[in-house]
Order: C-alpha cells, then structure tokens, then sequence
C-alpha cells in the first residue's frame, strides 16, 4: 500500500504530459504538413525541451499523428453523439448540430490538425478517418426519422438523401473555410446554411 502513493502523481503526470503533447501536436499539424512537421517543433510548442518524452508516449511521428486523428475523431463524435440528446425539434436539432460542430472545428486546433493529416492523401493513416463524417449521416438520419414520426419533418422527405445533401453542404463549407482562414468562417457560413438545411428537411429543395 505504501508504494501506491507516489505512483498515482506520477501516474496523473504521465497522463498531463501525453494530453500535453498531443495538443501541442494538434496545434503542429493544424500549421504544418506531416512531411514538415519534426518532432522537435511538437516539443517546442508543447514547452517540453526532451524529444525523449514524445518517443515515450507516442513513438515515431507517425504514431503522433495517428494519435492526434484519434483524439480529433473523439471530439467529432462527441459532438455529433450529444445531439441524440437534445429535446429540439428535429429541423432545430439538426442546425443545432451543424452549428455545434462548426465552433469545434474553428476553435479546436487539435481537430484542425486532424482533419489537415487526413486530407493528406500521400499519407497512410488509418482507414476509419470518415468515421465522424458517416456518423454524422446516420445521426441525421435517425433525427430525420424522428421528425418525420412526430410531424416536425414532413413525411414525403426522403431520409436518406435529406441527410447526405445536408453533410455534402456541411462538408463543402468546412473544406472552404479550411482554404480561406484555417476555418474561422465556418460557423459563420454553416449559419447561412441554416435556410438551405430547412429546404432539405421540409423537401423544398428538390
């Protein structure tokens, strides 16, 4: 028991030091590619000097970055999976979302680096980097759904073309914003969007 102690500081050191890094990553990859990217530029901008922290942790760069796709897949979902809670209407629920969504990427560096490493198709990351973006669909589907089941939606909707036309409009903004100013105009054009989603929700639009 008496040596239980002293290992849960260090413990929850070790713990700080990896989210530490990982967001110093995050912010390294939002501003880099992965081929400029060193590891002692992660280290710079986590305010940890020793590289030998980053191999600890993490291993080669490879390794950082497929962590840092994680950690920014966690925080897509999060968001996206939080919207099955919402007691909104079905239309609100779904520009809920959508705003939602926007402000995490315009103010999360770490998702911005995630979403720079995976539109880096010279690059091998893993496979389920869309993961977010399908889960995204199914989640509209399943408010869709819903809205059509308590009158909020009309029922000759088509579900699942609703629900992709409003993620190719959603995607389309976030890749424009990336190229015009690293994603700060995102929540501002999503919110345009706002009139063009209702159109696909109450079938105005095809």
């Amino acid at each position: 028991m008496l040596r239980e102690g002293p290992a849960r500081p260090r413990q929850q050191r070790s713990i700080a030091t990896r989210a530490k890094l990982l967001d110093a990553a995050g912010r390294v990859f939002a501003r880099l590619t992965f081929a400029e990217a060193r590891l002692k530029d992660i280290s710079k901008e986590s305010g940890i000097s020793s590289e030998g922290a980053l191999f600890f942790h993490f291993g080669k760069k490879e390794d950082i970055a497929a962590a840092v796709i994680e950690a920014q897949q966690e925080r897509m979902l999060s968001v996206l999976d939080a919207a099955l809670e919402s007691d909104l209407p079905a239309p609100e629920t779904i520009l809920r979302l959508a705003d939602d969504l926007a402000r995490l990427i315009a103010d999360d560096s770490l998702v911005q680096g995630g979403i720079r490493l995976i539109n880096q198709p010279s690059v091998d990351f893993p496979t389920n980097t869309s993961n977010p973006f399908f889960r995204w669909i199914d989640i509209v589907k399943d408010v869709i759904d819903t809205g059509k089941g308590d009158g909020s939606i009309p029922s000759h909707v088509a579900t699942a073309e609703a629900a992709e036309v409003i993620n190719a409009m959603f995607i389309g903004e976030q890749v424009l914003a990336g190229l015009a100013d690293s994603w700060a105009s995102l929540p501002a054009r999503i919110e345009r969007l706002h009139p063009y989603i209702r159109g696909a929700l109450n079938g105005s639009l095809g």
